[in-house]
């Protein structure tokens, strides 16, 4: 029996939004469906799409369906789309998250209006300007949170700090007990970079005052998967480039590699290589937390398969039972 003062389990519960990406819904209906019964956790999935997405596929009776009749596209003006749509699977989803129907939102949409949603429709967090997307890379060591990787073109100092903060607070919910933190730039010395980064970089100092996390100093892009960090900082326009340039050439180099393991028919080969396509290829790996608002928003990658969407599942599985919003708006205060 349980005791009085303790609540029930309750079951995460995550919205899937299949519209308005590069992939099919009905092939992601279809492969989410299939991936589904293979979560280790117990899960509330609630599906955004069209009557014809869902007559093709019949989910089992443990998966909400939530028929729309419009999307937003990737073509679609970010605001323009929100006034126009909004009955919109991404209007509709982000509703529910604000009136608390939801846990996590999960969509592979459109990157602009899945921001300016959250922005408009979720409550700020304290002490927060802007919203910065937030992604995990693997490295030599240890996975590596990086943000911004796209939500914002221009930054101030202030708000690099921010991201920090918000990356730090990833990582101890992820049980890094004192995250350590880099600032992305051109060189290692202080005086290197735009005023911007200058600025930062001495405002990031000023967090080995502190027990919480340290930082080291600038990094630059070669030194990255090294493995010597927990949070790499940046604006959304750099994170963006070096993120899609650094998910260009593994797979370029994956794909070259497999190319090799064919023509020798090596079982060894080809098994390492299977195992680092699943650590490194991107379209596999969770989506990005779009961090700075009251809710959990993951933003997958517009070519992202279904195996991406059930792993950013999980991560939203983990960020909900780990409590990340609660510990961010402490960090935060």
């Amino acid at each position: 029996m349980r005791g009085k003062n303790k609540e029930p389990f309750k079951m995460p519960r995550i919205g899937i939004d299949l519209l308005g990406s590069d992939t099919s819904p009905a092939v992601l209906l279809k492969s989410v469906l299939e991936l589904y019964g293979n979560l280790e956790n117990k899960v509330e999935l609630t599906l955004f799409g069209t009557e014809e997405v869902f007559s093709s596929t019949t989910p089992s009776n443990s998966i909400k369906c939530i028929s729309v009749k419009e999307y937003i596209t990737m073509e679609d003006d970010p605001l323009i789309a929100l006034r126009r749509k909004k009955e919109s699977s991404l209007c509709i989803g982000m509703q529910m998250l604000h009136n608390k129907e939801l846990d996590a939102f999960i969509s592979a949409g459109n990157t602009g209006a899945i921001m300016a949603s959250a922005v408009l429709t979720l409550s700020p967090l304290p002490n927060i300007e802007r919203p910065a997307l937030l992604t995990v890379l693997p490295t030599k060591v240890k996975d590596l949170a990086v943000l911004d990787v796209g939500a914002n073109v221009s930054f101030t100092a202030s708000q690099l700090l921010q991201f920090a903060s918000m990356g730090i607070a990833y990582q101890k919910s992820r049980g890094v007990r004192k995250p350590s933190v880099g600032l992305l730039n051109i060189g290692v010395e202080a005086k290197k970079g735009t005023p911007e980064l200058r600025e930062a970089y001495q405002q990031l100092q000023l967090i080995n005052e502190s027990n919480n996390a340290f930082f080291i100093g600038n990094i630059e892009g070669r030194d990255v998967f090294q493995g010597n960090l927990d949070v790499l900082v940046t604006d959304g326009f750099t994170g963006n480039i070096f993120l899609k340039t650094a998910e260009g050439i593994a797979g370029t180099i994956l794909d070259q590699l497999e190319e090799y393991a064919l023509e020798e028919c090596s079982p060894g080969l080809k098994e390492m290589l299977s195992l680092m396509r699943e650590r490194l290829y991107y379209a596999e790996y969770p989506g990005a937390i779009l961090c700075g608002i009251d809710g959990i928003v993951i933003k997958c990658h517009g070519n992202s398969n279904a195996t991406s969407l059930i792993k950013s599942v999980e991560e939203a599985i983990h960020l909900i039972q780990n409590n990340f919003l609660p510990t961010l708006k402490l960090a935060l205060k």
